[in-house]
């Protein structure tokens, strides 16, 4: 059972600037081949391009709430949750977190959120510890299920539901009735950043990006970021792999990637978690005032960051609100043995251009407000049965 997320305000005079110039014959890039076939298939494909990174900074509609009621949850009621994120340094699964645990206490369970410190032994310990306590489901984050497979199998055979979340299914264990995958935004989000990317830069951009090597999801996300970049002719990259494992290196990596890359003018980092070693990378280098950063999973600082200009010029967000709510949900169904619905979790990209249109405070970031309209959380409660 695959869980796809994983999952936008006009630009104003800035893209039509960008828009402009690209018209008047900068070199052709977007979703293609990168190859340049005139001046008038440029302007389109570029045209097209822009359309895109448009449409991702704007928000939704409404969110895509499943259906389906869930039934009687009253045998649920009392147990615990166990939420394993990979390592508590990313700030975006605190925000996840926050919002399970509102949407447990809603549904009348609770949480425990166990940090997976990065490290096979800690994560494993994590998961032993849900398995003895009888938890009533276990959540991990962006952890991929070789890094904790005995931890997880013993898990499932004590028939506690696994949930994982922000991971590409992995086919040496496939979903079934005690395991489900949540695959994330991570793809979309890297795809964006690169293509607001070639759309500022007018097709010139030179490109940075500390891509994790945490997992093979994570590797996954970068590449497709790569992908957009290198399908740019008048683009050129370099790519700076990197672990959470080796935090301390990062920064050091990074400025000599960016000395490694003649004429650097951006900079990505690929998780927020990263944005302050690459941002002191950056400084290291002589760079930080003559290129722009990027990065992905934003949270209310790096949002700040945007609006400040300090560093950050442009990044993508998953509906980390929504996203709590929809693992609870995951987690709530595969407890009474149940389906769990297909939910797509929207993302948003942000720039100075619509940075302005959100309000940068703590209570808007739970909310979710940045990503659409408010009264998701009460739809999920009428499924549960608890409204």
């Amino acid at each position: 059972m695959k869980l796809s997320l994983h999952p936008q305000v006009h630009r104003r005079t800035a893209v039509a600037a960008v828009l402009a110039t690209l018209t008047l014959g900068l070199a052709a890039c977007g979703g293609g081949s990168g190859v340049s076939t005139g001046a008038a298939a440029s302007s389109g494909a570029d045209s097209a391009l822009a359309a895109e990174v448009k449409k991702m900074s704007e928000p939704v509609d409404s969110f895509p709430v499943p259906t389906e009621a869930i039934g009687d949850i009253s045998s649920l009621k009392g147990r615990t949750v166990y939420y394993i994120p990979i390592s508590q340094q990313a700030p975006s699964f605190t925000v996840t977190a926050t919002a399970m645990k509102q949407a447990l206490a809603a549904a009348g369970l609770n949480l425990q959120v166990c940090d997976g410190g990065a490290n096979p032994t800690s994560i494993s310990a994590c998961v032993n510890q849900a398995v003895g306590a009888g938890a009533g489901g276990i959540v991990t984050d962006a952890i991929p299920y070789a890094m904790a497979a005995n931890a997880l199998d013993a898990a499932q055979k004590a028939r506690i539901p696994v949930l994982i979340a922000d991971q590409i299914p992995d086919d040496k264990h496939p979903a079934g009735p005690t395991l489900a995958y949540q695959e994330g935004a991570g793809t979309e989000m890297l795809e964006a950043i690169a293509k607001w990317i070639v759309v500022d830069s007018g097709g010139s951009a030179k490109v940075v990006l500390t891509a994790a090597n945490d997992s093979p999801s994570s590797r996954a996300y970068a590449a497709a970021g790569e992908k957009v970049i290198k399908d740019c002719s008048g683009c050129k990259l370099t790519v700076n792999e990197i672990s959470t494992a080796n935090f301390s290196l990062i920064a050091p990596s990074t400025s000599s990637a960016i000395l490694k890359t003649p004429g650097v003018n951006y900079v990505i980092s690929e998780f927020d978690q990263y944005v302050q070693p690459v941002m002191g990378g950056t400084q290291q280098s002589g760079k930080l005032a003559s290129v722009k950063g990027a990065s992905s999973a934003a949270t209310l600082t790096s949002l700040k960051m945007v609006k400040s200009k300090t560093f950050l010029h442009a990044e993508a967000a998953q509906a980390l609100p929504y996203q709590g709510w929809t693992l609870t949900d995951a987690i709530l169904r595969m407890a009474l043995g149940k389906d769990v619905p297909d939910e797509k979790i929207p993302f948003r990209l942000f720039t100075e251009d619509n940075i302005d249109s959100v309000e940068l405070t703590d209570a808007a970031q739970a909310s979710g407000a940045w990503f659409g309209p408010a009264g998701f959380q009460d739809e999920f409660k009428k499924l549960w049965g608890v409204a």
